[in-house]
């Protein structure tokens, strides 16, 4: 593979993590366990959902997120729409579409850039595969699975979205740990991942 490329992945993957890590911590440094971070978004969301700027705001990104997306710009349409969505009202859609839009973006990676070698078009790397399906996919979701169930978000739960997510997880999970028992260089086949991902979850929601 290109170097350069890589080297552009690597702090890419940085970047996201280093994103993670910063989100953990308040203004004063000190640092926030998942449970209380938790705890935030849900007073957040019984904040926000009845709130008519909030609502306002909220779907203004959402038009931003599926016009970038409607562009095959995913990193747009997360950071620009459904991420900036998240932080007006944390509907557990939003952490849906989020995560397939990290995944997708990811993908693109593989099999739309111009320095891709045919290997890297058809392989992930285990375990690059493993790490980027946690952050990208099964924490986002998670987080939207248990503010369902901690909101008791009966429509939410019986949605198409909510149960292609599902299925989604289940899919990634058992890609993670089929291919994590070997032992030394494998790879994931791309168009596995693509199987998984299936259609956008975005063209689920409303």
């Amino acid at each position: 593979m290109n170097k350069s490329f890589l080297y552009a992945i690597c702090i890419t993957t940085a970047c996201s993590t280093l994103s993670q890590l910063a989100n953990a911590y308040e203004a004063n440094e000190k640092y926030i366990p998942d449970w209380e971070m938790f705890r935030h978004i849900v007073e957040s969301y019984k904040k926000g959902i009845n709130n008519q700027k909030n609502i306002k705001y909220a779907k203004e990104a959402e038009a931003r997120g599926k016009a970038a997306f409607l562009k095959s710009d995913y990193a747009k349409a997360d950071y620009r729409g459904y991420g900036d969505a998240i932080a007006w009202i944390p509907r557990p859609e939003y952490y849906f579409i989020v995560g397939d839009l990290n995944m997708r973006s990811k993908l693109s990676l593989h099999t739309d850039s111009p320095y891709s070698t045919p290997e890297y078009k058809a392989c992930w790397d285990k375990y690059l595969f493993a790490l980027d399906a946690r952050s990208s996919v099964i924490d986002h979701f998670e987080r939207g699975f248990s503010l369902t169930a901690e909101l008791d978000l009966s429509a939410t739960k019986n949605s198409k979205i909510y149960q292609q997510a599902l299925t989604n997880a289940a899919c990634f999970a058992r890609l993670t740990s089929k291919y994590s028992e070997g032992v030394g260089p494998q790879c994931v086949p791309v168009e596995e991942v693509k199987s998984c991902l299936g259609s956008p979850l975005l063209l689920l929601y409303h």
